[in-house]
């Protein structure tokens, strides 16, 4: 992190997934009331931000905060995460009206987008799930320095299948069903 800002050199989508699905599960479980308010809002900024940065494909980049980067790149496991909790908010009544509308609206486009391009069979005939950021993080890991700038995180590899990503779109997939 920026020593004087304490901000990391760049926003990993993933991470903001596991934020989103957890404010959104958490909040569907606690009181609505005074105390957690400020939280609600946060997660209702933060969602209304996951929205406004879904790409026209339907999905969201690698590097959220830096779209037109060189080498970025749509990713499914946070594409997944993002569909899951904008779902789920809009659904529990977390969102309400033009907020609601807009989180299903791209939980709905990031759902297909994802049944549609990143379902891919391969050559044994198996279907996968494809574009899956592998493992990224922050500092020491297998002999390797991960310092979150947006060169890291666009060089890790990208697998299929990986439960990080299979288990969200499993998730968003239940949370489409049930909106219906």
């Amino acid at each position: 992190a920026d020593p004087a800002t304490g901000q990391s050199p760049a926003i990993w989508a993933r991470a903001v997934g596991w934020l989103a699905m957890a404010l959104v599960d958490a909040l569907v479980i606690l009181p609505d009331d005074d105390a957690t308010a400020p939280l609600r809002e946060r997660a209702r900024r933060l969602l209304a931000g996951i929205v406004a940065r879904q790409t026209e494909a339907g999905l969201w980049m690698q590097v959220l905060d830096n779209p037109t980067l060189a080498g970025n790149y749509e990713e499914t496991s946070a594409s997944a995460m993002f569909a899951y909790a904008l779902l789920r908010a809009a659904r529990l009544g977390l969102l309400q009206g033009e907020e609601a509308d807009a989180a299903v609206s791209a939980g709905r486009r990031a759902l297909k987008a994802l049944l549609e391009t990143r379902l891919k069979v391969d050559e044994e005939g198996i279907t996968r799930l494809t574009g899956i950021v592998h493992v990224a993080g922050l500092g020491g890991f297998e002999g390797n320095y991960r310092d979150g700038s947006p060169g890291y995180y666009l060089n890790e590899p990208v697998v299929s299948d990986d439960a990080k990503g299979v288990g969200p779109l499993m998730m968003a997939y239940a949370e489409g069903l049930l909106l219906r």
